[in-house]
């Protein structure tokens, strides 16, 4: 807000809590909530046929802005008769940003369309929540007539000068939550608490050329890295490596990178990505936008995300050609075991995690509960040059031990009843790639802790006493932060026994509470997807749950990683469904609200025709609800991954025809409208191959 007019009110009103929205464009008076002194009267001159007036001395009325974070001139329109002098402020979440005196001598002394006045706040910030509040005070015969409330984009500000965007005001995609912090810009931030990278936007309202201003904490405990993309297109990409600042979020670590000579025209799409390390869990406090002369460089070539998948036990990479074109490479590597793409060295693209068992079958044979065997697990670390190429850096074994007398030793015939390997991802917090799986043989949750040089050092964990036993048919443990303490927490997932899922939180300590659990079926779940579904701030999960009670469910997070007892955890359909294939969320359309998608549902029984489906989840008065916005039936086939893959900052998918096996990039239009475009990729032998790419981060830099 413009800081010479931030002022404290002369008024003196009851707290206040409008419900009443403000959005871009014209609201009507007689449509913000009122807190005091306000009535809504009929007249012929005002718009809309209606304004607020005072019944009394003083009077109050307001509403929430819901539109993006940006610079808004607010105009406000009543009318100025001539026998009296009421004056006005203008408030944004309680600080005058305005204040003005009804005092025009031109006009009547009743409404006509002489008296129609209005006045301008211009070059005002604001974000989503903010309340707008008028406060004013009727004099004489003229009782403060309002008659509308206008917010439109401003203008840009005059060469040198600059505005403010708070970090905590951008749109969260992933992985970013808001924090309190004094040190600050408006006493908040964002901070990266989950997943492997974190992603916040942006929405440009004012064309001109800008240098923009990053303001984070560059703390000294960790190398963080972030990336700034304009639609998409890298603009800039730097690591967090100050030492002189502290080892805490601070006013002694808040520095500032300057983007210079961005070329920005409204609707733009500015993102910023990037993840944590160590100590320092990617802090960014501000966004500066300072107008310069125009001409400066502005952004380059997008760096669009590449591909990566398994032909014939080798790994490939499919290189982006900017435009969702892309160009096969074989990469060498041919992985033994469990293959995870993961940023094991810190410097932002992505490597290759092999985790594999080696052989031991035959078991040899047990006669006592005394006999055991030792197991042997080896991890090989394959780093990524940027360019397409791949070397192995490191190989290390680890060992545990297990019985072999009777069950279940005696129904294991399978690598992966020996050890199962879950998803990877810094689990203790000190800023290296650890992974968890599960042994069915051992009967143990194992945490494998990264040493700092992609050596590890195995933690075995107790199942708890709520899973009874694992199973046979699969064991998966799945990371999420679930309570948004900044600790990667387990969901531990048992096939045909259990069939569910274990929510267990990280005490920091090297234990997992348990605090719910979520499953529908006799025989487990399949996708389970970690999102922020009813939009509280924290993590749910969508999953699906397969055979006898199959369908797609959500289970609905407290905060605290446990049950909202009081959410509903709705199912699609209603009826039983299997065969529900690789679902993807995320924002597609570009209203801020996550959506899903999925391509391969089809069911004749429950009316449900094949083609690809666009999900929405509507929250009405606490209840979630699953619901089917779109269908097109010419796009068949398995969503194996999504991704901005034509560098126009929208979410695009990746499609496996059903029948041909022929891969497609489903090109957005901004609007979640996708045209299929050959991605130019050879056959594959299997019918359904999965690729990789955008949800893990830039696998290559294009």
């Amino acid at each position: 807000m413009p800081a010479a007019l931030s002022q404290s009110s002369v008024f003196s009103f009851p707290d206040f809590s409008p419900t009443a929205t403000l959005s871009l464009g014209l609201t009507e008076a007689e449509a913000l909530s009122i807190g005091a002194g306000f009535a809504v009267a009929s007249n012929p001159h005002p718009s809309g046929d209606a304004y607020l007036q005072a019944t009394g001395a003083s009077a109050q009325a307001g509403g929430v802005f819901d539109g993006v974070a940006g610079l808004y001139d607010l105009t406000v329109a009543y009318f100025d008769e001539t026998d009296g002098v009421s004056m006005m402020e203008v408030l944004v979440n309680g600080t005058v940003v305005a204040s003005f005196d009804w005092d025009s001598t031109t006009g009547d002394a009743i409404v006509t369309a002489a008296s129609k006045a209005d006045y301008t706040v211009t070059g005002l910030v604001l974000a989503p929540g903010d309340m707008i509040e008028l406060r004013g005070a009727r004099d004489g015969g003229e009782p403060l007539r309002t008659d509308y409330v206008e917010i439109s984009a401003a203008a840009a500000p005059s060469l040198g000068e600059s505005f403010v965007i708070e970090a905590e005001d951008l749109q969260i995609v992933s992985g970013f939550s808001v924090k309190s912090n004094g040190a600050a810009s408006g006493r908040e931030m964002l901070q990266h608490t989950s997943g492997d990278e974190a992603r916040a936007s942006y929405s440009v309202q004012q064309t001109g050329s800008f240098d923009l201003t990053i303001g984070y904490f560059d703390e000294t405990d960790g190398v963080s890295w972030l990336q700034v993309l304009v639609n998409g297109a890298e603009v800039a990409s730097f690591d967090w490596d100050g030492t002189g600042g502290a080892s805490i979020a601070s006013r002694a670590s808040l520095v500032e990178e300057v983007i210079e000579g961005l070329a920005l025209e409204a609707g733009d799409t500015i993102e910023l990505v990037g993840q944590g390390d160590g100590g320092e869990p990617l802090r960014v406090d501000y966004l500066q936008f300072t107008s310069v002369e125009p001409g400066a460089s502005g952004p380059s070539a997008p760096a669009t995300l590449d591909l990566w998948y398994l032909r014939d036990g080798e790994v490939y990479v499919a290189l982006n050609d900017g435009s969702g074109g892309f160009t096969e490479l074989a990469t060498g590597v041919t992985p033994d075991g469990t293959l995870r793409a993961v940023d094991m060295d810190g410097d932002g693209d992505l490597d290759f995690l092999d985790v594999a068992v080696v052989d031991p079958f035959p078991l040899p044979e047990a006669t006592s509960p005394a006999d055991e065997f030792v197991f042997e697990v080896v991890t090989t670390v394959y780093e990524n040059d940027g360019s397409g190429g791949f070397t192995e850096t490191t190989s290390d074994s680890t060992s545990f031990v297990a019985g072999l007398y009777g069950y279940p030793a005696s129904e294991v015939d399978r690598l992966w009843q020996i050890l199962q390997t879950g998803d990877a991802g810094d689990i203790d917090g000190d800023g290296d790639v650890d992974f968890a799986a599960v042994s069915l043989i051992a009967g143990r949750i194992m945490i494998f802790d990264n040493a700092g040089d992609d050596t590890f050092n195995l933690i075995e964990l107790p199942v708890p006493d709520e899973v009874y036993e694992l199973s046979q048919g699969g064991n998966f443990a799945g990371l999420a932060d679930m309570n948004d303490d900044g600790k990667l927490d387990l969901l531990l997932s048992v096939s045909w026994n259990f069939s569910s899922t274990l929510v267990m939180i990280n005490d920091g300590a090297g234990g997992f509470d348990p605090v719910g659990s979520y499953g529908a079926s006799d025989d487990g779940n399949s996708t389970e997807i970690p999102a922020d579904l009813d939009g509280d701030g924290d993590l749910d999960v969508l999953f699906v749950a397969i055979s006898d009670g199959g369908g797609i469910y959500t289970y609905i997070n407290d905060g605290t990683g446990a049950r909202d007892a009081a959410a509903v955890a709705p199912s699609f359909p209603e009826s039983e469904l299997n065969g529900i294939g690789f679902l993807q969320i995320g924002d597609y359309d570009g209203d801020g609200k996550l959506e899903m998608v999925g391509a391969s549902i089809e069911d004749a029984s429950a009316g449900l025709d094949p083609g690809l489906r666009l999900f929405e989840f509507p929250l009405e008065e606490g209840e979630l609800s699953i619901e089917v916005a779109s269908l097109d039936p010419s796009l068949v086939g398995e969503l194996t991954a999504q991704g901005d893959f034509d560098g126009d900052g929208d979410i695009d998918l990746i499609l496996v025809a059903e029948e041909s096996a022929d891969t497609f990039v489903l090109i957005n239009d901004g609007t979640a409208s996708f045209t299929a475009v050959p991605t130019g990729l050879d056959a594959f032998s299997s019918n359904y191959p999965t690729l990789y790419a955008g949800e893990l981060g830039d696998l290559l830099v294009a």
